[in-house]
């Protein structure tokens, strides 16, 4: 019974003591909570005594914590090196993807335009660089040097996938990486053929590339809603590619061009529109779906931007846009320059046809007949921009 009032002595003692060295220590731990932040510096994190578990860590456990402080967990609980590698490189590449898609102003997001607009290239272009450096950065801060896992959201990226806007951003997140997935095999099957195609010497054949470019399409369109389809195809469809490349230097409204392309996909979309060989049957077939083409353009964009087109199938009024261009001249000199360009081309192929002149009567109409032409050029140029133009032909006055 003596023993009874020393036991609860001794109890009071211990409470007095806990309570002592709680309130000792209570400053340093708020301390420390309040100085953690998971944007600090990755080299600067709190250390605490952790008593390491064996169980499987995933990254929603640890989300709310810093890179540096997740690798070091892994490492505490004896990850190989190479496991953490892929855990963080998918991470943070996932991350990385995400923010490029809603930080970037794609060039592609103006799918009606042949060419985007310069500012927007390099706006895009500037925007994804310094993603990638800082993804770079931090990657090469956590890993160490070595490391060179991408995302398939990155690879699509670098191939002009990108799934973005109104309504493809908008899509479901396991939608989007089961079309990047489709997107990724594809593009390792034109790979292998092209490589393929190498190894034997051969030729890489349009129309199979076309094929191989339009297989993903038909198992995008079981996967996509009739909406999001019609926006991937406008935008990545070998079809919108080869009407664009036709529109080119005309200035089409996107609702033009959603017109021409539905009005077109199933002339341009055939493999054959894309041959490049000499058989005679495939070349008549390749006629008639060029004709149809034509009067459905006529048809849908109404004979004055019809008659620019043709305009600009011809590859003497491309060669005066592009000297234009070169020289920096107004545009109102594309057409001139292109007058005189075709009348020269007429006035040259009758000379060598001409079988009343001998050789060297030829050589020399053919000589004062581009004499001529420079002359007309440096008027219609300035001498300024005349003599920029012979530069850049490795000629002199």
């Amino acid at each position: 019974m003596r023993a009874r009032p020393w036991l609860i002595l001794s109890i009071g003692l211990n409470l007095f003591l806990a309570a002592g060295l709680y309130v000792a220590t209570r400053p340093l731990f708020d301390e420390a909570v309040a100085s953690y932040s998971p944007a600090a510096d990755l080299g600067a994190y709190v250390r605490t005594n952790v008593i390491v578990r064996h169980e499987n860590f995933t990254w929603g456990q640890v989300e709310n914590t810093n890179y540096a402080a997740f690798v070091k967990n892994l490492r505490d609980i004896g990850c190989p090196e190479q496991t953490i590698r892929d855990i963080v490189t998918s991470e943070i590449s996932r991350v990385f993807a995400r923010r490029k898609l809603s930080e970037v102003v794609y060039p592609n997001f103006q799918w009606w335009r042949s060419e985007p607009d310069a500012e927007v290239v390099q706006a895009a272009s500037a925007a994804i660089q310094s993603l990638e450096t800082e993804r770079n950065n931090l990657l090469t801060s956590l890993l160490g040097a070595g490391w060179d896992t991408e995302s398939r959201e990155a690879v699509a990226a670098r191939g002009g996938i990108t799934l973005t806007g109104p309504i493809l951003g908008d899509m479901p997140n396991a939608l989007k990486q089961a079309v990047y997935l489709i997107i990724d095999a594809a593009q390792h099957k034109i790979d292998a053929y092209q490589e393929q195609q190498r190894l034997q010497d051969n030729a890489v054949d349009p129309m199979q590339m076309v094929r191989l470019r339009e297989e993903p399409l038909v198992l995008l369109a079981s996967m996509l809603s009739p909406e999001e389809y019609d926006e991937f195809a406008l935008r990545y469809s070998p079809a919108a590619q080869q009407l664009r490349n036709q529109m080119r230097s005309l200035t089409l409204t996107p609702e033009q061009f959603r017109d021409l392309f539905n009005a077109l996909n199933s002339i341009i979309g055939q493999p054959v529109y894309f041959y490049a060989g000499t058989d005679a049957l495939l070349l008549k077939q390749q006629q008639q779906l060029q004709a149809q083409s034509d009067a459905v353009i006529q048809h849908t964009l109404g004979p004055d931007v019809y008659a620019a087109f043709q305009l600009n199938q011809d590859p003497l009024y491309r060669s005066a846009q592009s000297v234009a261009q070169q020289v920096g001249a107004p545009a109102d000199s594309v057409k001139p320059i292109y007058e005189i360009n075709r009348a020269t081309q007429a006035e040259m192929d009758r000379i060598r046809n001409d079988d009343t002149l001998s050789n060297d009567e030829k050589v020399s109409a053919l000589a004062q007949t581009q004499v001529e032409q420079q002359q007309a050029l440096e008027q219609i140029l300035g001498p300024d921009a005349f003599q920029r133009w012979l530069k850049s032909q490795g000629r002199r006055k």
